[in-house]
């Protein structure tokens, strides 16, 4: 039988010997300059490892020889069982091969290996300006306190969520032409309809049996990313049912405890927030808290959830024929998380709501309200009065109503989903 460092040996080499698998591009910068380590978090079955293959890929045309990068999947059983010496014998082989220049490692799914931290930064703290280190995960401990301290000013992160719209059309084959004309732009809508039915998971969106899938990656970042961390895992998974079918709403865990209940299901207050975060965890959920000065409000109020897919949420939740207000609410939410938004919801006493609050620094940046249609002159006025008092109380200029086909320019600005969608790339492409 093989010792640990031939089977590790045995890996490194199979990747040295094998072409890179081909992958579509995604629309996430990863900086190749810096010392600093890059660590790739995000939701099972998002994009991580071909994000780092599209990385290779681009080392490679840039003229790095193959043997200078190394890329390891602890998630491979030849490394079972998982033991922090392979950090050791990884060191070993590097200098044992006598590779010149600098290193470029690639380390897949490396919190799954006990203490991984303190040896990256250990190898990270040898090799010095010689080794750029990448890491990745499907959960956010790899952007945990335990890590912060450890790789303070050593890292950056990088989250890979499902796909953007343009990311969808680019896995579909479809170019976004520079001046869209009206047979574009239905062509644009049917396909939005399409990623918003489904998600962006990129297997989701490129196989054909797309419900099947759905169903199994759901239950897979569930029971295998979060169930082993808790006592109940029946509970867990009818929270994260239940978490589906309320996105884009206020959640209160004191009654989403009195809830489960009624049904017969005894938890605390405290065990179901648990929970959330876990599943929080593995980014398969995320929330907005109300925007106040005060950080007891922040506390004491809702949060409002939503979820990392839509397509989950049109399998799990509710399908957006029944509330498409409140799909594109969760679709423009996770756009603004994977724009870096800082984001809060807005309500005042007497019920009036904007659904985000973008707050860049210190001050209010944009108010954006969400409604599906505002051809309804109630609908309208609605959506116009919370976002003019909201502005007047924020203090902030920049208005924003996202409508399914409706646009305006003026004091507010009105446009359609799949043009915001889409023009924060207008320069880059």
């Amino acid at each position: 039988m093989q010792n640990r460092k031939e089977r590790l040996r045995m890996l490194i080499e199979e990747y040295w010997r094998n072409d890179i698998p081909v992958a579509i591009e995604r629309d996430i910068d990863i900086d190749l300059s810096s010392r600093f380590i890059v660590d790739i978090v995000g939701p099972r079955r998002a994009g991580k490892t071909y994000l780092m293959y599209l990385t290779i890929r681009k080392l490679l045309e840039e003229g790095v020889s193959k043997k200078n990068t190394i890329y390891i999947n602890f998630e491979r059983r030849i490394l079972y069982p998982l033991t922090p010496e392979y950090f050791n014998d990884l060191v070993e082989i590097i200098y044992e091969e006598g590779i010149e220049g600098k290193i470029y490692l690639f380390l897949d799914e490396v919190q799954r290996v006990n203490e991984w931290e303190k040896f990256v930064r250990s190898i990270y703290d040898e090799f010095g300006s010689r080794i750029k280190i990448f890491v990745s995960g499907s959960t956010s401990k790899l952007t945990s306190s335990a890590m912060s301290t450890l790789l303070t000013g050593r890292h950056i992160t990088r989250i890979v969520l499902p796909l953007s719209f343009r990311e969808f059309l680019r896995f579909r084959n479809y170019e976004v032409p520079e001046v869209p004309v009206e047979s574009d732009i239905v062509k644009i809508k049917k396909l939005l309809n399409e990623y918003i039915e489904y998600g962006g998971f990129p297997e989701v969106v490129l196989m054909k049996r797309k419900e099947e899938y759905i169903e199994t990656l759901f239950q897979d970042i569930v029971l295998r990313d979060v169930a082993p961390r808790v006592n109940n895992p029946l509970v867990l998974e009818d929270l994260a049912y239940f978490l589906t079918s309320i996105a884009g709403k206020l959640l209160s865990f004191s009654k989403l405890v009195r809830l489960l209940k009624a049904r017969g299901i005894k938890i605390s207050v405290p065990t179901l927030e648990k929970y959330f975060y876990f599943l929080k965890d593995a980014f398969l959920f995320f929330d907005t808290r109300i925007y106040s000065y005060r950080i007891r409000d922040q506390l004491q109020y809702p949060r409002k959830i939503y979820c990392v897919d839509t397509g989950f949420v049109n399998y799990f939740g509710f399908k957006f024929s029944e509330d498409r207000g409140r799909m594109l609410e969760n679709l423009v939410a996770l756009e603004l998380l994977r724009r870096g938004k800082k984001i809060f919801y807005w309500k005042d006493q007497r019920g009036r709501e904007v659904d985000f609050v973008v707050v860049k620094g210190s001050k209010v940046d944009e108010l954006i309200q969400v409604s599906y249609d505002v051809s309804d002159p109630d609908t309208l006025k609605r959506e116009v009065d919370a976002i003019q008092i909201a502005s007047a109380e924020l203090k902030c200029k920049k208005k924003t109503v996202i409508t399914w086909d409706y646009e305006e320019n003026g004091e507010i600005r009105f446009v359609p989903l799949w043009k915001w969608l889409l023009e924060r790339y207008a320069v880059k492409h």
